[in-house]
């Protein structure tokens, strides 16, 4: 299916500049068939029209309706299409996400995952975002892609163990020495072994575990903002405002108004 053909034009639609993190998101149509190829960092492919038949590694499959494609840094891959389509495509350095090539090449993508990527479309064809908002964005995204297929991700029960204490408890104020304790290890050490496996630290994890539930409840709940606040653990409402709009780039209202 895949044959060693030189790549058909592709159709670039919007593509903002590269960040200064190196992270690019931009709007892409695929035209016929792409030789196997490479490229040095990771990528996101995201449904948003059409079919786009992959093969990753080998590994055949399709970016289509409630499907998304991960490539990991340096895997071989290649596409067909044959139909008008449209894709949000996430170009990620390594050291960024470097728990992704743990992830399936193929993943699915639940309503609330389906929800997130037509509100990173929206803020992108809109402009709305700023390189910020769009770093901090696809970060979000990764977590949420780990968080549903964290089984494959073989963690350290170390980590493990601090990781879901996090899930569980992060409604609440979290210590380091009380996180370092759930894993038997010290600060310094659950600090770097967390880093190493799941891309960040335990208090960047935890911050990003609650921007992930306070942007759910913005954009899928009536609650008022002072009762999102509350319930992702910051019990000051400029607290969680600050947090939010300096995460995000955009005000928790900003948000609320544009996922309605």
């Amino acid at each position: 299916m895949f044959r060693q053909l030189l790549p058909h034009a592709q159709t670039f639609e919007y593509t903002p500049p590269m960040a200064a993190s190196g992270v690019n998101l931009h709007l892409r149509s695929y035209d016929n068939e792409g030789k196997q190829h490479t490229h040095g960092h990771h990528q996101l492919v995201l449904p948003l029209l059409g079919k786009l038949s992959l093969s990753v590694n080998k590994t055949e499959g399709a970016v289509e309706r409630n499907r998304a494609a991960v490539i990991p840094s340096g895997r071989d891959h290649g596409y067909f299409a044959t139909e008008v389509n449209q894709f949000l495509v996430a170009d990620l350095p390594e050291a960024l996400a470097p728990a992704l090539d743990r992830l399936p090449f193929f993943v699915d993508l639940d309503p609330a995952l389906l929800h997130y990527v037509q509100f990173l479309h929206s803020q992108l064809v809109n402009g709305a975002g700023s390189s910020h908002t769009e770093h901090q964005m696809l970060l979000l995204l990764i977590q949420l892609l780990q968080e549903r297929h964290g089984d494959k991700l073989n963690l350290d029960r170390r980590v493990s163990a601090a990781k879901q204490f996090i899930d569980d408890n992060f409604q609440r104020k979290i210590t380091a020495a009380e996180l370092a304790s759930v894993a038997h290890l010290s600060i310094r050490q659950l600090n770097e072994l967390f880093r190493v496996q799941i891309g960040m630290t335990p208090h960047h994890y935890l911050t990003e575990v609650r921007m992930q539930e306070s942007w759910r409840l913005l954009a899928q709940s009536d609650l008022d903002i002072q009762r999102i606040a509350d319930s992702v653990g910051y019990g000051s409402l400029s607290a969680f405002s600050d947090r939010f709009s300096r995460h995000f780039g955009k005000s928790p209202s900003h948000f609320r108004r544009k996922s309605k």
